[in-house]
């Protein structure tokens, strides 16, 4: 199909496995090609059908940002052109210069001074006591204090960036996404490590809320640009990613449903006047019975795709608020459904929980289970070959990692 045929293009900004999803619910539902702008080609995105690449390897520095934009714009400018991030680098390079890019395309996000309360995890925090939003023990870390830092909940703690995005740009051996720490000793030595390197930012100490990986929740959400929440969806996690440059990402999720959540995060959205997609992580505290709070992604995650294979497309709500300027009532994902982008046996062989492990089987059998990187749409044999060997690798990157 030609991109100038379509009624709008997507512009997916990133090459990974966040953007292969957006495509192909933007291809599923309307038959339409994504452009996809990001520094390199990943496996994920790599030999597409419904995706046309443009890459710079460049692309991060906010002056090449804007000009490379600014050449798909001139090559398309006789179509809607929706902005989309999948990285928390493109989204705070879009806000920071939304005013400019709103001259040549749709921008789904809010603005940098709310970027900043939401972005910032010690100014995320501040919100969540405003709203009343439960989140673990929390103490802030500075490159001024570590060295003296003393912490006042008990061990293991989570040790994590403030400030991701600077994170992402830092370089040294024995980098983590998210560190662990099982005393004082090990929680230095991770300090020092960070703090030896160009990251001189914020890190995040928490208490570690027990309970293994079937107690993570995911919540997507749309809110228009009415800030009215369209759509929300909720996932409890089966098996996390334990690679250390990944660790946090998911690896299968049951879509769930859980009204009082719902509720409660759709009432602090609409109020804080958001627009665009939200994707929140959760814990489930069985101490006391409460969803902790760790972040909110102020775009659709990287498992976002999730809602999309268990039959709520997730562009829908963006393409009825943008597009069609549809003032939808809310939905909710209400379909119990199995996504993963792991094999049937690495679920089986570390899901733990027989209660959840007899859900999976019945899912299978049932087929109601999503791979959102096998779309039968895209097929060719060069990309199953690639992404079947990629699938079968998790045999091994769960024995190595998976404790």
């Amino acid at each position: 199909m030609d991109l100038n045929k379509q009624e709008f293009i997507p512009v997916l900004l990133g090459s990974d496995r966040n953007v292969y999803g957006m495509a192909v619910a933007f291809h599923e539902k309307y038959n339409i090609k994504s452009i996809s702008l990001g520094k390199a080609y990943h496996l994920e995105t790599a030999d597409s059908k419904i995706i046309i690449p443009y890459k710079n390897i460049d692309i991060e520095n906010p002056k090449t940002f804007l000009r490379c934009l600014k050449s798909i714009y001139d090559e398309y400018k006789n179509q809607k052109l929706i902005l989309i991030a999948c990285s928390d680098v493109y989204m705070k390079l879009i806000i920071k210069n939304k005013k400019e890019l709103s001259k040549y395309f749709l921008i789904p996000y809010i603005d940098e001074k709310l970027m900043d309360k939401l972005v910032l995890k010690e100014e995320f925090y501040k919100t969540c006591e405003k709203y009343n939003l439960d989140y673990p023990k929390t103490k802030i870390c500075t490159n001024k204090d570590y060295k003296d830092l003393k912490i006042e909940f008990k061990f293991p703690i989570i040790i994590k960036p403030s400030n991701s995005v600077e994170y992402w740009k830092a370089h040294f051996e024995g980098k983590k996404k998210i560190f662990i720490a099982q005393d004082q000793e090990e929680a230095k030595k991770i300090l020092n490590m960070v703090y030896s390197s160009t990251y001189k930012d914020n890190l995040i100490i928490q208490e570690y809320i027990p309970g293994d990986d079937t107690k993570l929740r995911v919540l997507n959400a749309y809110v228009n640009q009415n800030h009215k929440v369209t759509f929300m969806a909720l996932g409890q996690i089966l098996l996390e990613d334990k690679t250390p440059a990944t660790i946090g990402d998911y690896g299968a999720i049951i879509s769930t449903y859980d009204k009082e959540l719902f509720d409660k995060m759709k009432k602090f959205l609409e109020d804080i006047k958001y627009v665009g997609y939200a994707n929140f992580d959760f814990k489930y505290d069985e101490r006391d019975k409460k969803y902790k709070l760790f972040e909110i992604n102020i775009r659709q995650g990287r498992s976002s795709s999730f809602t999309t294979v268990s039959g709520k497309n997730i562009t829908k709500y963006l393409v009825d608020d943008f597009i069609y300027n549809k003032n939808e009532k809310i939905e909710y994902l209400n379909n119990e459904f199995l996504w993963t982008i792991v094999p049937k046996g690495v679920i089986l062989k570390y899901l733990k929980d027989d209660k959840l492990k007899n859900k999976v089987k019945q899912l299978y059998k049932n087929k109601k289970v999503g791979n959102i990187l096998f779309y039968n749409k895209d097929f060719s044999l060069k990309r199953y070959i690639k992404i079947k060997l990629q699938n079968l690798n998790y045999y091994r990157k769960y024995k190595m990692y998976y404790k």
